[in-house]
């Protein structure tokens, strides 16, 4: 599944070490990082963003982030709309309060922070997700 990731990414024309660089930021394990393309879909995660979640890399990538956090109103097919709704939660860089399912099918409350990016000239978002009780020392 990695390998099948990585060889989309590069047909894209994406470059998959510009994901896990962006994926495995250096923060103390407060929150985990996936990164995610205009769809939605996720192209990388970081080890806390796997411990978060619940999932390992082989289970998150190329899936879409709305199969791990309830209320994301992405578009389905429309690149447009997934885009453009993603770029609206970026807007303040505030934490939002959502919930996700983990792997194993347990609801739990998360916060979120959306960063816009363009690597490579494609627009890319970093989504940093945390759970409550790890923000109360933020």
């Amino acid at each position: 599944m990695i390998g099948s990731g990585v060889a989309a990414l590069q047909q894209e024309g994406l470059r998959h070490d510009i994901f896990h660089a962006a994926a495995n930021p250096v923060n103390r394990d407060e929150y985990g990082t996936l990164i995610l393309d205009g769809m939605g879909r996720i192209r990388s995660c970081g080890a806390a963003g796997e411990r978060i979640l619940g999932a390992s890399q082989v289970r998150l990538i190329g899936r879409r982030i709305t199969e791990f956090i309830a209320g994301l109103c992405l578009g389905g097919n429309s690149p447009s709309y997934s885009a453009r709704y993603l770029v609206y939660l970026c807007g303040n860089g505030e934490w939002r309060k959502f919930e996700a399912v983990d792997a194993g099918g347990q609801r739990f409350a998360v916060e979120l922070n959306l960063t816009r990016m363009v690597a490579d000239g494609q627009e890319i978002f970093a989504l940093n997700v945390r759970r409550p009780e790890a923000s109360n020392g933020a």
